[in-house]
C-alpha cells in the first residue's frame, strides 16, 4: 500500500489482453472497480509490474520482466480478479442485469452487463461515455487461441472495440420504470422541468 497525492493505492493483479498479447501482473491503483481503473488513467499506457507477456499465437514463448507497459489504446480487456464487484449503493444509478456477447477479435465475451433501467439494453451498452465497460459472470473464449479460455467474476471491456454486439432484449425495458420512479417523482420532475 501506498499513499500518493490521490489518497491510498492499493497494488492489485491483473490480466491485460490485447489483440495478440497476454500481459499478467500487479499495478498500482486507487480504484475499487476494473473499468474505473482503466477510464479514470490520464496517461495512455498501463504499468505492470513483474510482468509476465505471452503472445496468443506463441503461448510457449512466455516471457517475465520486472515491469511492462502497455498502451491502453490496445487493451481489449482487463481482469482483476481481487477487486470488488459492487459500488457504495450511494453512488450507485438503478441498473439491471442483460446477458451480452461481445466479439472482440481475437476474443468472444459473454457475460452480464448492467443498464440503467427503462433503458433499451443495447443503448445502455452503445452510449455510454466510458471506453471500457464492466461486465460480470464472464465466460473468455477463442477459437483462434482455446488457451485463452477462462471465467472471471467480472472484467472491463473495451466496447467500441467489438465487431458484433448481442444483447439480450426485453420486451418491455420501460415497464421497469416503475420500480425505481414513483409517480409523485415523476410528477415532480415533469412540473420542473416545464417550470424552468
Amino acid at each position: 500500500m501506498i499513499m500518493d497525492a490521490f489518497g491510498t493505492t492499493n497494488a492489485v493483479a491483473v490480466d491485460v489482453y490485447t489483440a495478440d498479447y497476454r500481459v499478467s501482473g500487479t499495478i498500482e491503483t486507487r480504484f475499487g472497480r476494473v473499468a474505473d481503473i482503466l477510464n479514470q488513467m490520464t496517461g495512455g499506457h498501463l504499468h505492470v509490474a513483474q510482468a509476465t507477456v505471452s503472445e496468443h499465437g506463441d503461448p510457449g514463448g512466455t516471457l517475465a520482466a520486472q515491469s511492462a507497459t502497455v498502451s491502453v489504446d490496445d487493451i481489449l480487456v482487463m481482469i482483476a480478479p481481487g477487486l470488488a464487484t459492487e459500488t457504495h449503493s450511494e453512488m450507485r444509478i438503478p441498473k439491471r442485469p442483460v446477458m451480452a456477447q461481445l466479439a472482440i477479435p481475437p476474443l468472444r465475451v459473454t457475460g452480464t452487463i448492467h443498464v440503467a433501467m427503462g433503458t433499451r439494453p443495447i443503448d445502455g451498452l452503445l452510449h455510454v461515455p466510458e471506453r471500457f465497460v464492466p461486465m460480470t459472470n464472464v465466460t473468455l473464449a477463442s477459437s483462434r487461441y482455446p488457451e485463452l479460455g477462462r471465467t472471471a467474476a467480472v472484467l472491463a471491456l473495451r466496447r467500441d472495440r467489438a465487431h458484433v454486439l448481442l444483447v439480450a432484449d426485453d420486451e418491455n425495458p420501460d415497464q421497469l420504470l416503475a420500480d425505481v420512479l414513483d409517480e409523485r417523482t415523476a410528477e415532480a420532475w415533469l412540473r420542473s422541468d416545464t417550470e424552468g
